[in-house]
């Protein structure tokens, strides 16, 4: 008895390997539970750009690529198929179904079914520098683009084809604002540039401002805005002939400039949102929403409601403000 014990006993290492063994080679475990999606917006999302289209249609792009479509009003939301990889910047939308995405490395991505399909486009390049930071759509399918290498693109085909508008130069524009045959530019140094010939020509306006300026609006011929960082704002009331510095209501970084149709509004770093007068020479400083602390690069509006991008895209009702 004692020898079958022992021999049991000294086996039994051997039967475990064994039956590690088998189970290793032919037992496969079988997946149970249901698959999880993950969150639609993740901690570490950038979203750089943001526009309202008709019919309470939202388009929001941001890193790597990434689109998001809403058609209720940023309530919900519904991912699309950029094509893209790179970081996109700005969106802008003509109308229900042609909108227009641009980005780094001089990228341009359009659409004309609502956000179904995406494809990539062919714009100007430059030997210097290729971003484009900001595109904006205007009637009958005319958009323009500012980034890098002194690039301003136009196009008159919702985006199929674009013509450069200016010179390749070592410096960067950062927005534009376009009123008929009239268009200003901002970019690095406080450099402002006019045009009255549809970009066909530009002159330099003089500016009080040395800080990069980052976005610009007009809410007619002679009545505009431009921010910058710093908490820089700058207004002129004679198209840009003369730009005056506006008391500064925060130290923070400016990214946009908008005219909602009855006061200015600007975003920018740490949640900070400046709100001004039809003059724009009264400035008030608020957040985008309560103990908001996170960046905001682009504002839209509607007849109720402001729509930022950032880290996480928020929606603000303007009486909130």
């Amino acid at each position: 008895m004692k020898q079958i014990f022992k021999t049991l006993i000294s086996g039994l290492p051997l039967m475990v390997i064994g039956g590690l063994l088998y189970a290793g080679l032919f037992i496969k475990p079988k997946p149970s539970g249901v698959n999880l999606t993950p969150p639609l917006f993740q901690r570490d999302d950038r979203f750089f750009g943001i526009t309202r289209g008709p019919a309470n249609a939202v388009w929001l792009v941001g890193a790597h690529g990434r689109v998001l479509h809403s058609r209720d009003a940023a309530k919900t939301w519904q991912p699309q198929v950029s094509n893209v990889t790179v970081n996109l910047q700005d969106v802008a939308a003509w109308d229900a179904l042609h909108a227009v995405a641009v980005g780094d490395e001089g990228v341009v991505a359009v659409t004309q079914d609502g956000g179904t399909s995406w494809r990539q486009v062919e714009a100007p390049r430059s030997r210097i520098a290729n971003k484009l930071v900001r595109v904006k759509a205007m009637s009958n399918g005319q958009a323009w683009a500012v980034g890098e290498g002194g690039a301003t693109l136009r196009t008159l085909d919702y985006g199929v084809s674009w013509t450069r508008a200016g010179a390749q130069e070592d410096v960067a524009w950062n927005d534009i604002a376009v009123l008929g045959q009239h268009a200003w530019r901002v970019g690095e140094f406080g450099r402002i540039e006019h045009s009255s010939n549809e970009g066909g020509n530009w002159q330099a306006q003089e500016t009080p401002a040395k800080a990069s300026l980052t976005a610009v609006a007009f809410r007619d011929a002679r009545h505009g805005v431009t921010v910058g960082l710093g908490g820089t704002v700058l207004s002129t009331s004679d198209g840009g002939q003369h730009w005056r510095v506006e008391t500064r209501a925060t130290d923070e970084h400016l990214f946009d400039v908008i005219w909602d149709g009855h006061r200015w509004l600007a975003t920018g770093d740490k949640g900070v949102v400046l709100l001004g007068d039809a003059a724009g020479q009264a400035w008030r400083a608020t957040r985008a929403a309560p103990g908001d602390r996170t960046w905001h690069t682009k504002v839209a509006a509607d007849e109720t409601h402001y729509y930022f991008s950032g880290a996480q895209p928020l929606v603000t009702n303007k009486q909130a403000l």
